[in-house]
């Protein structure tokens, strides 16, 4: 049946062009077969200096992959299709064209997915395949592989809308890797039906992954003119922004630093050659999101002025402790909760190859200078609460099991000078586990007795029932209660891992701490 709707709309189209020459209106009614499939000429000589840009470094944390198809532009009009863009004579499908302006907005390294079986050039049997292979759900052969994979934080997966779907070699590149809680940001190309239901798709088939929701959708007929839209966009997402970091020397650390409830301020955690640690990190192989001179820090996020202060909240962002997901799960929360009245700081913590332990001591160390500037800050010294998402809950959960009160580096690092900022306790009121649970990385914690010996605080579950690890966190969760902690939980039907801040759960959240820090 597509083959017949399809042949009629090139009957169709083939009548519009030659009655209106270069008319977009025909293209337009094909909806989305794979006439708007990318017909760039990659293959060719003519776009060998975009080929040549399609290579990985060994830095890069943004990954720009994208499916695009070399039909013959002989077989259609390309001007009238809109299949193709010309950019300073060179000729790019509509994917590739903005795939190649994500990665002159903000870098990254390209990476074309192609399968072992060349695709038809000629139109109409391109269409016969497409469609062939969606309705036996086949899954070709790829061609291409991503090397060190895991080195991306950010993968733009760029694809055109074939059928109201992504193309099947799509469905094999999704499925050849684990994404973990890598963030997925789709960019599709569409002759008149959107995204269909892609995004979810890829949700589906990569549940720990974050999708922001910030996907990027465009007409086929518009991509010849949408650059600007393109990079706005992509500007947009806040990807790799830089961050000021401030200079080192007196004032520059949370010891050293006046506390300021009234602006944001950016503090190193631990004073210069003296930072608690077991790891030796003096070279970057480009397997890790942080250089060996990175020194773990703090963004504060005052209350409004006039609005009532209720609190202190420190949140810790996940990213399976390969990289911090700041733009989903720390600065938007910790502006959010801000406008409710919790002074929030957002806690960069060591990622790999450091440990877990050493990532917790990096947050019992915010956790007392926010206890020592209470006055300050304006909030009662034991209404102080911890929170993460995912790898930045369970941080949370070892710093509350085995590094917080008066514990301090020492118990770690021999080495390890004490000051006095380790005489404040880093004890918490609550805590916070979106996605996340007690335990170690992807495995939650059922040792009733581990978490009784903890002395945890009250703790707020948050979750999806399409999260891969929902059954850890219910188990987590009962097992916690079991142990005697005052368990809040709120679970989101049809939800995946990675919401961050987009779902409706702070209201849930402010009442939780509210009851907590009011009984206190």
């Amino acid at each position: 049946m597509r083959r017949i709707i399809a042949l009629l709309l090139i009957t169709v189209l083939s009548l519009g062009l030659a009655a209106c020459g270069t008319s977009n209106n025909a293209e337009s009614s094909k909806k989305d077969a794979p006439a708007d499939s990318q017909a760039d000429a990659s293959g060719t000589e003519e776009s060998s200096a975009f080929a040549s840009e399609e290579s990985q470094t060994a830095s890069s944390n943004v990954l720009i992959a994208y499916f695009s198809v070399p039909e013959d532009v002989d077989t259609v009009d390309a001007v009238a299709g809109a299949s193709i863009v010309i950019r300073d004579g060179e000729k790019l499908g509509n994917t590739e064209y903005v795939a190649k302006l994500i990665q002159e907005t903000v870098g990254g390294d390209l990476f074309r997915i192609e399968t072992t079986e060349d695709y038809p050039v000629e139109h109409d049997p391109l269409v016969d395949q497409a469609a062939d292979e969606q309705d036996s759900d086949f899954r070709p052969e790829l061609a291409t592989h991503v090397e060190n994979f895991e080195q991306y934080e950010y993968v733009f997966l760029g694809f055109p809308n074939w059928w109201g779907d992504m193309p099947m070699a799509v469905y094999s590149f999704l499925e050849e890797y684990d994404f973990g809680a890598k963030t997925i940001i789709p960019f599709i190309t569409h002759g008149g039906s959107g995204a269909s239901n892609t995004v979810d798709i890829i949700s589906e088939l990569q549940p720990g992954a974050l999708m922001m929701g910030n996907e990027l959708v465009l007409s086929r007929n518009d991509v010849a003119e949408s650059e600007e839209t393109v990079v706005e966009w992509a500007q947009g997402l806040g990807i790799n922004a830089a961050v000021e970091l401030p200079e080192s020397g007196n004032g520059s650390t949370v010891l050293t630093a006046a506390a300021d409830a009234h602006n944001s301020q950016t503090l190193y955690l631990w004073e210069e050659g003296n930072t608690p640690a077991t790891t030796e990190y003096t070279q970057n192989n480009g397997n890790y999101s942080d250089d060996p001179d990175f020194r773990p820090y703090l963004v504060s996020f005052p209350v409004p002025e006039g609005a009532e202060v209720k609190g202190a909240v420190l949140i810790c962002a996940g990213g399976a402790f390969q990289f911090r997901s700041d733009e989903n799960e720390g600065t938007p929360v910790a502006e959010e909760l801000a406008s409710r009245g919790y002074q929030s700081f957002v806690v960069n913590y060591r990622l790999r190859p450091y440990t877990q332990e050493e990532g917790a001591l990096d947050l019992a160390r915010a956790v007392r200078f926010v206890r020592k500037n209470a006055d300050v800050y304006g909030i009662d010294e034991s209404d102080i609460a911890v929170m993460g998402f995912s790898a930045g809950g369970i941080l949370a959960g070892e710093m509350l099991l085995n590094y917080d009160g008066l514990v301090n580096g020492t118990a770690l690092d021999a080495d390890y000078i004490p000051d006095t900022l380790d005489e404040v306790s880093a004890d918490a009121a609550a805590d916070g586990m979106i996605y996340s649970f007690y335990g170690r990385l992807s495995v939650g914690s059922t040792d009733v007795e581990m978490l009784r010996a903890g002395n945890l605080p009250p703790t707020f579950y948050c979750y999806g029932t399409r999260d891969p690890f929902y059954e850890q966190f219910l188990a987590n969760a009962d097992a916690a209660e079991t142990a005697g902690v005052r368990v809040e939980r709120l679970q989101l039907d049809g939800r995946p891992h990675g919401f961050g801040y987009r779902e409706d759960w702070f209201d849930a959240y402010d009442s939780f701490l509210t009851d907590v820090f009011g009984g206190q």
